[in-house]
């Protein structure tokens, strides 16, 4: 009597576990809490972005990060034009020189239209056509580590239009620091949590979950329901900080302007085998 009676006594436990288990499975589905969204409920699909942006990728909503961003985009572009100044005013035969000057102007005045903090300038239509095709054609330009790579580029460029020409030493010692310091900064946030978010990958993959588990077919998850994800498979409750999530969707998804989700498509992308993904 005693063991037939005993697997009586674990339905109970069973129910239960199955129970958590589907609780779980809803907080995480994308088809539940709002999650699915395959159309344009409540969501802005302007080249700006997502509602509730004000027009801005995850990269550009920090505003430590922005204004950080923003005063090395002026010293690439206050460089350039005060080159090109001097320049005018001690003519010489120098194409190389002056082609030179022409791409520092330019990278300057695309890192002003990404990075301007003034709100009514970032949400112009022209200036977001503008960033929507420079985003377009420069994904790397929305990541922690491409920005970082490419400051680092541009320092060399500021390095060699004030010290290397002896315009003015100084001002090409205080330019060239500055980048190189917001490069190497923004390259270690950007390895930093590019780690962590591996960790993850490397989790999921290991447990044999599929990315149906955790985004339903033709739906989508938001950073909220990816943080449930994350605190499910690791169990670390603050591996992201909340200001972290939005680069981590960012660095999911295909497209910069993702309102915030992140796609089955995107999901599977991403547990594919392969390099991890860079934030």
């Amino acid at each position: 009597r005693e063991a037939r009676s005993s697997p009586v006594r674990s339905r109970p436990a069973r129910l239960g576990r199955a129970a958590t288990d589907r609780r779980l499975h809803a907080m995480i589905r994308g088809d539940v809490q709002g999650g699915s969204i395959t159309g344009a409920q409540g969501m802005s699909h302007m080249p700006g972005g997502g509602a509730g942006t004000g027009g801005n990728i995850a990269i550009e909503q920090y505003m430590k990060w922005h204004w950080a961003f923003f005063v090395g985009a002026l010293l690439v572009t206050v460089t350039g034009f005060g080159t090109v100044i001097y320049w005018l005013g001690h003519p010489a035969f120098a194409p190389a020189t002056f082609f030179f000057e022409g791409f520092l102007c330019t990278f300057g005045i695309v890192m002003l239209v990404l990075d301007t903090p003034i709100p009514h300038v970032q949400n112009h239509r022209h200036i977001q056509a503008m960033r929507h095709q420079i985003y377009k054609f420069a994904l790397f330009m929305t990541r922690f580590i491409g920005r970082g790579v490419w400051y680092l580029f541009l320092a060399t460029m500021v390095f060699g239009a004030l010290w290397d020409t002896g315009i003015n030493w100084f001002l090409g010692f205080v330019a060239t620091t500055y980048l190189v310091v917001l490069g190497i900064v923004a390259i270690g946030k950007g390895f930093l949590m590019s780690n962590k978010l591996n960790r993850v990958r490397e989790r999921i993959n290991e447990s044999g979950s599929a990315a149906e588990r955790y985004v339903s077919q033709g739906g989508k998850i938001s950073s909220a329901q990816l943080q449930v994800v994350i605190e499910s498979v690791t169990g670390e409750k603050s591996l992201f900080a909340p200001d972290e999530l939005p680069y981590v969707v960012n660095a999911i998804s295909f497209s910069p302007y993702n309102d915030g989700m992140v796609t089955l498509d995107e999901f599977k992308y991403w547990l594919a085998p392969g390099p991890p993904v860079l934030v």
